[in-house]
Formats: structure tokens, C-alpha cells, sequence
């Protein structure tokens, strides 16, 4: 790198290496989204989240499913909360989170750390958001009473919110 920045070459099909370094510091993932934009006479990268990005449509369901069945959901994109009810949005998710992604399971815990001063007690599901076979984000539950379909309430929102955002 030099004081204008990194230099790199661009190949026979337009493409461009973003360093390593780069990509470990914005935590850019392979085969993740960016946006490229031009403005000015400068080309701009930026991270696309399709969960953040479809916010609206996360909340009225979020919401439907706190209203109707008095639940705690909380939906994630790689970096953040998204949708919460509990005042947790647009928060940093923490690095247990960020694993429960790239393992791309679905869990049932008693406590989960969502955020590095958050953690959440009870009966905790968690389910993977997966589009075009990419985790894209977690649906999380939490519930005071153990119950099988809650989990399953989980694994439901979560196929609504990826087939939502396979459309869209």
C-alpha cells in the first residue's frame, strides 16, 4: 500500500484483487455481494446485505410473529441486527453469531451472546437464512417456554425471509 492506497492491476475480464488485508478488515467474505458504484471519477465498493436491505419486509413479519405468538425474534445479516424487538437494531452482532453463520446449522441453546454486551437467556432457536446456497443471516428465537414448534416457527420464518429475498 502507498499513500493513495493499494494498487492493483486490472485483468483481460475487468477484474480487480481487493487485498486481503482489506477484505479481513471490512470482513468481506468470498462469494459475498458488493456494490459497485461510480461517482465522480472514483469508483466506489460498498457491502450489500440483501437482509438489511429488505428491512421493511423483515419488520412486518417480525412483527406478525411477536404480535400473534408474544415471541422474541431477532433477524441478523452477517454484520448486524436487523430486526428486534428489543431495541438491539442495527447493533453489531458478536463473533458466536457470526460462527452460528458460517456453520449454517440450526441450534437450540439456553444462552446466546448476540451482540458483544447482549445475552439472551431461555429457550434460544436459532435457524440459518440460506439464498441461492449462501447463509446469508440467522432468524433467532427466544422463548420463555421450551416448546418443539417454536423451532420450527423459526426454520418457517427463515424460509419465508430467503424466499422473499429469491424473488425480489
Amino acid at each position: 500500500m502507498n499513500d493513495n492506497g493499494y494498487i492493483r492491476k486490472i485483468d483481460e475480464l475487468g477484474r480487480v484483487v481487493i487485498p486481503k488485508e482489506l477484505r479481513q478488515r471490512l470482513k468481506i467474505q468470498d462469494g459475498e455481494n458488493l456494490i459497485i458504484n461510480c461517482v465522480d471519477k472514483n469508483i466506489n465498493l460498498s457491502k450489500y446485505s440483501y437482509v438489511g436491505n429488505n428491512k421493511d419486509f423483515v419488520k412486518q413479519v417480525g412483527d406478525k410473529i411477536n404480535q400473534l405468538f408474544d415471541l422474541d425474534v431477532f433477524v441478523a445479516d452477517s454484520e448486524h441486527i436487523i430486526y428486534g424487538n428489543r431495541l438491539f437494531e442495527d447493533r453489531q452482532i458478536s463473533a458466536s453469531l457470526r460462527e452460528y453463520i458460517k456453520s449454517r446449522e440450526s441450534t437450540t441453546l439456553s444462552t446466546l451472546r448476540i451482540t458483544e454486551s447482549t445475552e439472551l437467556t431461555n429457550n434460544i432457536y436459532i435457524e440459518p437464512i440460506i439464498s441461492n446456497s449462501v447463509c446469508i443471516g440467522l432468524v433467532i428465537i427466544n422463548s420463555k417456554k421450551v416448546d418443539n414448534s417454536i423451532a420450527k416457527m423459526a426454520k418457517l420464518l427463515s424460509h419465508i425471509i430467503s424466499a422473499y429475498l429469491e424473488i425480489s
